[in-house]
């Protein structure tokens, strides 16, 4: 029974990194089977089950941590370490793992995605701009930086409500989810560069709760994007900006999305057109819009460091190793996809 056990233990990751594999060879498959079928009842079982306000992953975490200390044995550790580390990917792969190899968002959605066009950019981020300022105005709050004027836990239902009334394609998640979670490590996650983080293994969408208040719409719809099947990082940018954007939604989480969207299509045209032209599309911004960018800007600066370019390089590799070959920059092809909603229409128009 022991010779069983080991071979059992030792066959966990080629088995795991086989199942991957085909996961991505038959993409179809996998959105019907698991992403349609048995990921929602994951969903439904961590929502059942989860019902604190604090983060389970950050105990059960500190709670490894001491344990591994207590059953700790030098002889065996490489036998551990491999066996554990199969337990963990197919816990990775079945209870989220699996949803990198569906079909990628923009074709569920019938989304042609163009170049990044300089003028385009530039014009669609002038148009960002205005609305944004606009959507500032009828908040009616000082000059800035803007406050939530919701509680954290308001926010993550008007988050669900709308990600529901979204219907995107391929979304079977009905029931109620997991809420997200204000992390107690925020300052750790802070000096790790982390804004949110969803940990598969309890369902939870966890987010860096020290940042400015203008940045929690988009970084929690982020993490509830992944919480509801969709891993790309971009396409997690995307998603949180459609459910923010939507004309339902509360007038802060309107502002927060053309914040956010202004902030990528002027960030990207800057690398490709000179700057007046570009300082000239920032400036329909305004001084409260500005100044919630520039909150943003020195909160992160005053956190950089070694810890946060570790991180980025981990994210990076991990990313790549999940066929995402952007890495990191996978983050910014939101660009892109904001382009292909405007040549639909659907960037700025029924808010104009």
């Amino acid at each position: 029974m022991k010779r069983v056990l080991k071979v059992g233990g030792l066959s966990l990751v080629p088995l795991g990194l086989l199942a991957l594999g085909l996961s991505f060879r038959f993409p179809q498959t996998t959105e019907s089977l698991y992403a349609q079928g048995v990921y929602p009842q994951v969903v439904r079982l961590f929502a059942a089950l989860n019902f604190v306000s604090f983060s389970w992953a950050e105990v059960l975490l500190g709670s490894a941590m001491v344990a591994a200390g207590f059953f700790f044995r030098p002889r065996k550790i490489l036998l551990t370490l491999w066996c554990g580390g199969g337990v963990l990917l197919w816990a990775f792969l079945l209870l989220w793992g699996f949803n990198y190899a569906r079909p990628p968002l923009e074709e569920r959605l019938g989304l042609d995605l163009p170049s990044a066009d300089p003028q385009a950019l530039l014009e669609a981020g002038e148009r960002t701009a205005a609305l944004t300022s606009a959507l500032f105005e009828s908040l009616e709050q000082d000059s800035g930086p803007t406050r939530l004027p919701v509680s954290f836990h308001e926010l993550d239902r008007a988050i669900d409500e709308g990600y529901r009334a979204l219907e995107l394609p391929g979304d079977r998640i009905l029931s109620d989810t997991t809420s997200a979670k204000p992390l107690l490590s925020s300052t750790l996650f802070s000096y790790l560069g982390i804004s949110g983080i969803f940990i598969p293994f309890t369902g939870e969408p966890s987010v860096n709760a020290l940042q400015p208040d203008a940045a929690l719409p988009m970084v929690l719809a982020h993490e509830k994007a992944h919480q509801r099947g969709i891993t790309h990082e971009g396409e997690a940018n995307f998603a949180a900006f459609l459910v923010c954007s939507r004309e339902e939604a509360p007038p802060y989480l309107r502002y927060a999305a053309y914040l956010f969207a202004t902030r990528y299509l002027l960030g990207e045209a800057a690398q490709y057109l000179p700057r007046e032209e570009v300082a000239a599309a920032w400036d329909r911004l305004g001084s409260g819009p500005s100044a919630d960018l520039r909150a943003m800007e020195d909160f992160w600066e005053r956190y950089q460091g070694v810890a946060s370019d570790l991180t980025a390089e981990v994210n990076d590799r991990y990313l790549r190793a999940l066929q995402i070959p952007e890495g990191v920059e996978s983050y910014g092809t939101v660009v892109r996809l904001l382009l292909a909603l405007d040549a639909k229409g659907g960037l700025t128009s029924k808010s104009e």
